[in-house]
């Protein structure tokens, strides 16, 4: 007799992720795309919201969400919207993080991220998963492989 075999669980077909710029989100994206075996599709890739209507059409993706023109369309289609804080979480890297927020000329600024928290009442039936560490991140990712 065999044992019955385990009923498949669904994984995420249709990923929007939400994250500060930087190596350890660009990684964590090709990641994710590949536990999901969807194509990674960056956000800036696309040439406006035409683009991203065909992008959200297709049945499996994972992107960003830098864009606020892009989110309504991309969100619609989402099975899951991932807030991924990836930043280590040191002293060193807390100062960094300060010092690039008070300075006037950083190049590079952290996105604000408030939109996640109101997605939910906009999209109902939209999953949130919040990664508030690298720990975390890692074993959410092992657990869709």
């Amino acid at each position: 007799m065999y044992a019955a075999a385990p009923a498949p669980r669904h994984l995420p077909q249709r990923v929007v992720v939400a994250g500060g710029p930087g190596d350890a989100l660009a990684v964590f994206l090709h990641r994710l795309a590949s536990a999901l075996d969807v194509p990674l599709v960056p956000l800036a890739d696309l040439s406006g919201p035409t683009e991203a209507a065909r992008l959200a059409a297709f049945d499996g993706w994972v992107t960003t969400a830098d864009e606020a023109w892009a989110r309504p369309l991309l969100l619609e289609r989402a099975d899951v919207l991932v807030r991924a804080d990836l930043a280590a979480a040191s002293f060193a890297g807390r100062v960094r993080r300060t010092l690039r927020r008070i300075r006037s000329d950083a190049r590079e600024r952290e996105p604000d991220l408030g939109w996640v928290d109101r997605a939910p009442a906009i999209h109902p039936r939209l999953s949130v998963v919040r990664l508030p560490d690298p720990d975390a991140a890692e074993n959410w990712l092992r657990s869709l492989g």
